[in-house]
């Protein structure tokens, strides 16, 4: 007896079904997977965003004196923008726009918070004030970006 290597019409059947099927668990899948790496809002997170743009914004309207008169406060900010940063970091690759957000913030060698200190202690003098205005807007913005982001979180 030979075997016929024609699909049975059940077994066509089937394999038409299973193929309509695929769209539907690929779209599953995504939507699992989406829903697993997805962020979520966290009021924490916000709230080290709102309270470090003010006490940014603050010690640079400061930033007309020496900074040796400011050393403990900008210690303490580095400290904190640094605090904040990692505890994003703990929220996994999900999170990894935020994270880049406060990196870019805190970088020494940037033009937001992190370089604006540097630039004051390194140079060691007090800044001028159209330039303590430029900083203040850039900073600012920047903190409203990254609350921004937390706000548009699923607050779930």
């Amino acid at each position: 007896m030979q075997t016929s290597s024609l699909p049975t019409p059940a077994a066509a059947i089937a394999r038409r079904a299973a193929a309509r099927r695929w769209p539907l668990v690929l779209a599953a899948t995504a939507l699992a997977v989406g829903c697993a790496t997805r962020i979520h809002y966290d009021p924490t997170s916000l709230k080290h965003a709102t309270d470090l743009k003010t006490e940014s914004l603050t010690l640079i309207s400061k930033a007309g004196d020496v900074p040796t008169a400011h050393t403990a406060e900008i210690d303490t900010l580095r400290t904190k923008v640094t605090a904040a940063y990692e505890y994003e970091r703990t929220k996994g690759q999900a999170n990894a726009i935020t994270v880049k957000q406060w990196e870019i913030l805190q970088d020494p060698n940037g033009n937001l918070i992190g370089g604006f200190l540097t630039k004051w202690q390194t140079e060691g003098v007090g800044q001028s004030p159209a330039f303590i205005q430029g900083t203040s807007k850039n900073v600012g913005d920047a903190f409203d970006v990254i609350m921004a982001q937390e706000n548009s979180k699923a607050k779930d």
